[in-house]
């Protein structure tokens, strides 16, 4: 038996430590934030080639990196980037052809466990060691949002309906299961008791970890819809908009406390969140960050490319743009360093302090000080 408590220990805290890095933006809340501190200069440590596009950010338990690539592969590298296992998932299509299986979710780890969510709408459960099929959920619909802890169960979103199911993590049998609210295609965020996702109706929805509905945030028209993540501290939930805002709602109100209004072209990136400001990219190009209390703007920088979500380690951000991987400086936004990688690379994770990125030529990567 899986106990629900490891489970919260390694996602649920609002600072990742250590090598953990179990979501895809850090954390349950996918505040996106390490203590783990990097240097100014980063090398490249190792680089493993999968063989396949590598879209999505890699995940940690601190013990392995894992990560899905094209061709329906899900492999787990140790933290000097060398294999410990590979599973391919391939199904039969409709001319009676074996094709691989599309994950185009993050995956997410935890419990001895890993779970990666299919685009033909299957949750499956590996063991984390080995790579063996623990169970596997089915369920009518697409899986392009990352999954996410809750208590005892793992939680994911049915792209279409916009209907959360909670599996046990244990078992893999539906434990609770939310009406449809409209086509979801972020991840949601988890801290103080709720569940926060946006959707297409231009709204955050806000459910308790039990599965009851709370409250429906209302952000905008449709300029107002939301595809990121939204990133949950506390009492507040982030989340950018196709117009090009930033939102931050206090979901206990109900309310839009601030709307950071900088760009004009979509921000559907996820935030990190700091103690004092907000770090977002937009696709204008832009890097962001802001101050927590009001959104007023702090800095922002300009990546020349399309940025992905940006991560927060102690005094530096890093983040990616096209195929070129940046660093940085916290409180004024200059560059410390960058390197061109590919000519795609996925946002980064911070992974015992080591940035770690996937990249479209089929490559992981390694970034730090040897």
């Amino acid at each position: 038996m899986i106990k629900g408590n490891l489970v919260l220990g390694l996602v649920c805290c609002a600072v990742v430590a250590g090598a953990a890095w179990p979501t895809y933006h850090g954390n349950a809340g996918l505040t996106g934030v390490s203590v783990e501190a990097l240097p100014e200069t980063l090398e490249l440590l190792w680089r493993f080639s999968v063989g396949g596009a590598v879209y999505d950010t890699p995940v940690s338990d601190g013990a392995r990196i894992f990560f899905s690539g094209k061709k329906g592969k899900i492999v787990a590298l140790d933290l000097k980037g060398s294999k410990v296992w590979e599973k391919r998932f391939t199904r039969m299509n409709d001319a009676v052809a074996t094709v691989p299986v599309r994950f185009e979710a993050p995956l997410v780890c935890g419990g001895g466990l890993v779970f990666a969510g299919s685009t033909r709408g299957t949750l499956y459960a590996l063991d984390a060691k080995t790579g063996e099929v623990r169970w596997r959920y089915e369920m009518d619909g697409r899986i392009v949002g990352s999954p996410n802890f809750v208590g005892v169960g793992v939680i994911v979103l049915d792209q279409g309906e916009g209907a959360l199911h909670c599996v046990d993590v244990a078992t893999g049998k539906l434990l609770w299961k939310t009406e449809g609210v409209e086509r979801c295609d972020g991840a949601p965020g988890v801290g103080n008791g709720k569940i926060v996702f946006g959707s297409c109706l231009a709204a955050l929805h806000v459910f308790s970890d039990k599965g009851r509905h709370l409250k429906d945030i209302e952000v905008g028209d449709d300029d107002g819809q939301i595809a990121g993540g939204v990133a949950v501290d506390g009492n507040l939930a982030f989340a950018g908009l196709r117009s090009g805002s930033l939102v931050c709602t206090d979901l206990e109100a109900g309310d839009i406390l601030w709307s950071s209004d900088f760009s004009d072209e979509q921000t559907f990136s996820t935030s990190a969140i700091t103690s004092n400001w907000v770090v977002y990219a937009s696709d204008n190009g832009f890097v962001y960050t802001v101050n927590r209390e009001d959104g007023t703007l702090v800095w922002k920088f300009d990546t020349g490319g399309l940025p992905t979500s940006p991560v927060v380690a102690c005094d530096k951000v890093a983040v990616s743009a096209g195929g070129t991987l940046f660093l940085l400086d916290l409180d004024s936004g200059k560059k410390v360093w960058s390197s061109e990688i590919s000519d795609g690379i996925s946002s980064p994770a911070l992974i015992g302090g080591r940035i770690v990125v996937g990249a479209d030529d089929g490559t992981v990567s390694a970034f730090g000080k040897k």
